[in-house]
């Protein structure tokens, strides 16, 4: 029998999907994360006299406040588990999928780029552990609460996709995986 191999369904093939579609979902809106479909928005049209008059008039988008503070939890949270693993090759690597979830995070959303602190980490390795650890369960619950507070769709679902990423890595170290 010849052919395509069969797709094995995992659970990280189920994991990704929702999150994957409300990237593209994003992408394909031009990120336009107010959930206006009006292209003309915010254009203006001309007027009997020929002088352009607005059609629109601008409005702040509400969701770029939670954005604005949701990128900035996120690289405050990557600065942390970065900070931690420095000087502690073990704890690096135990961190490096933290590490991995903070940037495709940030990258998911839009914006510029979050100034952060450099953060100083002192004590041993299982003390730095529980103040990332204490830091990432503060990063989900905000990230679901900003996912509730959003006023987008698309939004609301990335925001929860990656507080329930951020629980996911969080039950894995507690594991010990």
């Amino acid at each position: 029998m010849t052919g395509t191999p069969s797709l094995r369904t995992t659970r990280r093939r189920v994991l990704r999907a929702p999150a994957a579609a409300v990237a593209a979902g994003l992408v394909a809106a031009g990120c336009d994360l107010s959930g206006s479909s009006d292209p003309g928005a915010g254009t203006t049209s001309p007027t009997a006299a020929g002088t352009p008059e607005p059609t629109a008039t601008p409005t702040t988008d509400p969701d770029e406040a939670v954005v604005a503070r949701v990128r900035t939890e996120v690289a405050g949270a990557a600065a942390l588990v970065s900070a931690a693993g420095t000087g502690r090759p073990a704890l690096a690597r135990e961190l490096a999928p933290l590490a991995r979830l903070h940037r495709r995070h940030l990258q998911a959303l839009p914006g510029d780029e979050a100034e952060t602190p450099t953060e100083q980490v002192r004590g041993d390795a299982s003390a730095v552990l529980r103040r990332v650890r204490a830091r990432e369960t503060g990063l989900q619950t905000a990230l679901a609460e900003a996912a509730v507070e959003a006023s987008s769709g698309p939004l609301a679902a990335l925001l929860a996709s990656m507080s329930a990423a951020v629980a996911q890595r969080l039950a894995v170290a507690e594991a010990g995986g």
